[in-house]
Parts: C-alpha cells; structure tokens; sequence
C-alpha cells in the first residue's frame, strides 16, 4: 500500500497495525515530515468554519417552492397516475415458466426411458473386481422362490423389485446381520 495512502487512514484513525506506522514514522524522517504536512492540512481543513448560506437565498428558494406547489395543484383534467407498462417482465416469466415445464417433461421423458424389467445388477457386488462370479449362498435360492409371495392385490413393478432387492442384500450379508425378516404371505 502507498505510504501517503496509509499515512492518511492514520491520520483518520482507520490504519490496522498503528504501531508499525509508528516505528516507521519514528525511523523515516521523509515520511514524518509528510505526516507533519497531512496533519496540519487535516487541522486546517477541520478548523474552517463551515459556509451558511445567505438568508436572503434561502427565503427566495422557499418562496418558490410555495409558488410551485401551488401552481401543480390537481386540476379537474388529469388523468389519474398509473405504473408504468412492465410488459417484458410479464414476457420473461412466460418464458421461464414454458422453459421450467419443457425441463419437467425432459426428465421425466429421460427417467422414464432407464424403466426396464431387468433386475439392476449392483455394482459393488463382492468378488466382481476380482474377475470370479459372485456365488450367493444356499438360502438365497429358497429366498427367490418366496418372490412369488407377492400379494395378488399388489403384484405392481415397484414391489417387485424392492422385494429383489432385498433378496440380494440379504444374499449377500450374514445371516446374524439381518434377523428375521418378517415375509408377506398370500392369503
């Protein structure tokens, strides 16, 4: 930073590390001297008393305001005052709400086309980055049989696939992990 430039935060009481200032006011003697210089001109400015206008110009300045007032009094002819037309503010949140809803049908467009009947093969599935096969566990075989186990009142994709889910966590975990998971029988 310019030293003029940190001399006068000084000298306003705004300078950070006052007391480095100080020891290089004490060190330099160019530098003191140019402080010397910005604080008698700071006193001085200070010091001048501050200008009045003539009372001779405000009364005239009062007096026409009165006379300006008075002659903008509402005539009988005047329109009443209205906002000004603000039509592109209306253009722009048309366009943002058209653009909001092509957005909305866009995606929706593109996660409905990723729906398949396919199970999702999971991707941390263990032994995969090894290059052998998954094996899963004998129980996991009476497990698949009881996906048949659906309720006929709700047989939609959704549970099914939760329910496969489910299957192949539980393939994959220790038994004494899980417990005993409670299944939903046909009636």
């Amino acid at each position: 930073m310019d030293d003029r430039l940190r001399l006068i935060r000084y000298l306003y009481g705004e300078e950070e590390d006052e007391s480095a200032l100080a020891r290089r006011l004490s060190d330099d003697d160019d530098l003191y001297r140019e402080y010397e210089r910005l604080r008698d001109a700071k006193r001085a400015l200070n010091d001048r008393p501050a200008r009045r206008p003539d009372p001779a110009v405000v009364d005239q300045v009062v007096d026409e305001a009165r006379t300006a007032a008075q002659s903008s009094a509402p005539s009988t002819g005047d329109r009443p005052a209205r906002a000004p037309s603000r039509s592109w503010t209306r253009r722009l949140q048309t366009v943002g709400a058209g653009l909001a809803l092509l957005l909305l049908i866009g995606l929706g467009w593109w996660q409905g086309a990723g729906v398949s009947d396919e199970p999702v093969a999971d991707s941390a599935a263990p032994g995969v980055l090894d290059g052998e096969a998954p094996q899963a566990p004998a129980t996991a075989d009476t497990r698949s049989a009881d996906a048949d186990a659906i309720p006929a009142w709700d047989d939609g994709e959704e549970l099914i696939r939760i329910q496969r889910r489910i299957d192949r966590l539980q393939a994959r975990s220790a038994p004494d992990r899980w417990g005993s998971l409670q299944r939903v029988s046909r009636p």
